[in-house]
This record gives C-alpha cells, sequence and structure tokens, in this order.
C-alpha cells in the first residue's frame, strides 16, 4: 500500500488555512481547549473582517484556495455573512463555517447566499442529558434543529462528533442513521485529542462524565471498531487527507451517498522543521494547518505559543505580510509524514528552524 507521501507525488504540501474569528463559544466541552482552536487567546479577543482579508488574500496567492471559519463560534460573530462574502470574492473556492452553536440555524440561510460552501456541526450524542454533561449547554433540540436549517439550505452538511470509549461509542450507529435521515452528507468520527493537556493552556482534566473520572487517554477508542457495521455497509471505501498535509482518513460511502469519515490520530501525520526537538513530538495534530487566531497571530500548532507568529505590526504593509506568509507557508513544504500504527518507524525532523519572526 502506498504512503501518504508517495500518493501525494509530487503536488505542492500546502496547509488547511483555518481562522479563529473569535476566542470563545459559551460551552465547555471537556475535550476542547479555552481557547478552541488557538493558544492561549483573551476571551474578548475577535478579528476585523478588514483584518481577516489582510491575511487571506496573500494565503491565497500562495495556492490555498480553501478557507476554514473557526473559533471559538463563528456564530457568535456578528460580521460572519460579510466575512464569508468578501472571501468568496476574493476568489476562495471553498469556504466552510464551523459551528456548534444554534444560531448558525438563524444565520444559515444568509450564509449560503453569501458564499459558504459547507457547513460544519458538532453532535456528540442523540442523548439531551449527556450532550449537557459534554458541553455544559441544554440545547441539543436546538443544535438539531439548527443543522436542519443548515441541510435546507442546499449547502452539504458535515457532522463532528468526537468518539469517546464509555460515554457515546455505543452510538454511532444509531447517530449516523440520524444523520443520513437528516440529510447530512458527511459524519466525521474523530477521537479524543490526547495531548489535550500539553501546551500553553495546560490544565489537568479528570472526567466525571464516566464512572470514577477517566483520563483523557483513557477514552481513547479505535474508531474502526466503533465503525465496523457502517464498514461492513459501505458501498465504498477510501482514504482521504484534508488539504495537503492533513491525517490519513477512512472514507465510508453507504449506497445512498452519505459518508462517515473516521480521522484517527493513530493513523500518522506531518511533522516538519518546527517540530525539531520539539517536547510534544508526536502529537495530535501535528502539522496540518496554518492557524490565523483572534488576537492576529500565525499559528503552526496548537501547543507552542513560541513558535506563533505576531502580525499586529504588519497588517498594513501588504508587501511585508507577503513575505512572512511566503515563509511560514516554507515549513509546510518540507513536511515528513510520520506513521503512528504500532511498530512503525520515521526519522525524527532534524532541521532547525525556520527564521519567521517579524523584522522590527
Amino acid at each position: 500500500m502506498d504512503t501518504p507521501s508517495e500518493r501525494q507525488g509530487s503536488a505542492p504540501r500546502l496547509p488547511q488555512f483555518r481562522v479563529t474569528v473569535n476566542s470563545r463559544c459559551g460551552r465547555a466541552c471537556f475535550f476542547c481547549r479555552p481557547s478552541g482552536e488557538a493558544v492561549a487567546t483573551g476571551a474578548s479577543e475577535e478579528l476585523t473582517v478588514d483584518d481577516l482579508l489582510a491575511v487571506a488574500a496573500p494565503v491565497l496567492s500562495h495556492g490555498v484556495s480553501g478557507i476554514k471559519l473557526t473559533g471559538g463560534d463563528p456564530a457568535l460573530w456578528e460580521p460572519l455573512e460579510d466575512a464569508v462574502a468578501r472571501l468568496r470574492s476574493a476568489g476562495f473556492g471553498e469556504i466552510e463555517v464551523i459551528s456548534r452553536h444554534p444560531r448558525i440555524g438563524e444565520r444559515a440561510a444568509a450564509l449560503a447566499q453569501a458564499g459558504v460552501t459547507q457547513f460544519n456541526m458538532s453532535i456528540d450524542t442523540l442523548d439531551a442529558a449527556l450532550h449537557r454533561q459534554i458541553c455544559g449547554v441544554d440545547d441539543l433540540e436546538a443544535v438539531q434543529t439548527a443543522m436542519r436549517r443548515c441541510v435546507e439550505t442546499g449547502v452539504p452538511v458535515k457532522v463532528n462528533t468526537v468518539v469517546m470509549a464509555g460515554v457515546n461509542d455505543g452510538e454511532i450507529e444509531a447517530l449516523a442513521a440520524w444523520c443520513e435521515n437528516a440529510g447530512v452528507a458527511t459524519l466525521k468520527l474523530l477521537d479524543v485529542i490526547r495531548d489535550l493537556d500539553a501546551g500553553a493552556e495546560s490544565f489537568a482534566r479528570r472526567l466525571a462524565i464516566t464512572r470514577g473520572g477517566a483520563s483523557i487517554d483513557s477514552l481513547y477508542v479505535p474508531l474502526h471498531e466503533v465503525a465496523a457495521g457502517l464498514q461492513a455497509r459501505a458501498a465504498t471505501v477510501d482514504t482521504r487527507s484534508q488539504g495537503g498535509l492533513g491525517h490519513p482518513m477512512t472514507v465510508l460511502t453507504l449506497a445512498s451517498g452519505f459518508e462517515v469519515v473516521l480521522k484517527d490520530s493513530r493513523a500518522g501525520a506531518w511533522y516538519g522543521e518546527v517540530c525539531t526537538d520539539c517536547r510534544f513530538y508526536p502529537c495530535h495534530d501535528a502539522l496540518m494547518a496554518l492557524r490565523l487566531t483572534a488576537d492576529r497571530r500565525l499559528q503552526f500548532c496548537l501547543l507552542r505559543e513560541e513558535i506563533s507568529i505576531p502580525l499586529h505590526e504588519i497588517l498594513g504593509d501588504p508587501q511585508q505580510l507577503d513575505s512572512v506568509l511566503s515563509r511560514a507557508l516554507s515549513t509546510y513544504a518540507t513536511a515528513q509524514f510520520r506513521p503512528a500504527t504500532p511498530g512503525a518507524s520515521a526519522a525524527r525532523p532534524v532541521r532547525s528552524l525556520p527564521v519567521v519572526a517579524v523584522s522590527p
């Protein structure tokens, strides 16, 4: 079987471009970091559309034609529709909005008209009481209604589910059937972030949601095990990666066209120069994305604040901003795939960290 590197051939290695438009979502999901997809970001931080476009335009010019708006939660970011419309006009072909808040349903029609190409919502259980335990908010019915409103726009909807041993791993078949019947295009199953207690926002977690209070690591369950029944019924089984550097994921396509995607971090990940001598190596997400944070930094990973790049002082200087982004993207060009299957091995990155700091 070909490795992800061999399957990729000569295609350029480009990361996903993920933008945390704000830093808080009003929920307390125990498997998520406090700042969401950013390290140590103040609770009141949020981007302006102009700052977003200032960074997105040169990213697009370097060949990254897709953007994922996340947070925090974009549904709570007031200029969301305007941002989507301007990103579409700028030339982004794929614009994904990632939300788990009911308000996304209220904005779905306007977002579809503005140019969103995919809605991404999170539903981890069909049990209202368990939903409240997981995220701290009693609004499962409202989230499901919002998801249906997204489906009604005709824009493809993806549902993310974090699979946890002893918590919701027994209802994956039911959740898949519910999503398929509701018109969802894709159900994506993810494992728990195993290095959640690492990095700039680390804090010890004991999970009262499980009997006796389990550790994060004990919640891991092999996704192929919980999806075995779905795989047996699949019309096709394929392998896919998000962007050029994502985890290899198994894609089960049922006869109806409904997809179930298995994103198991232990299938391997991409690492590059910024991973050299990192105390967290190997980590969960590795080098899959370049992120723009709500406090205007470029971020390579979710664990190391010290290698993020502040952009505040150069947002008004397109030439310098393009130069910084070019150097940041070059970090991904030499990334190497490290298999994570039992017994697999790969050379640890050995090159020095690139110089990407902004000149004074």
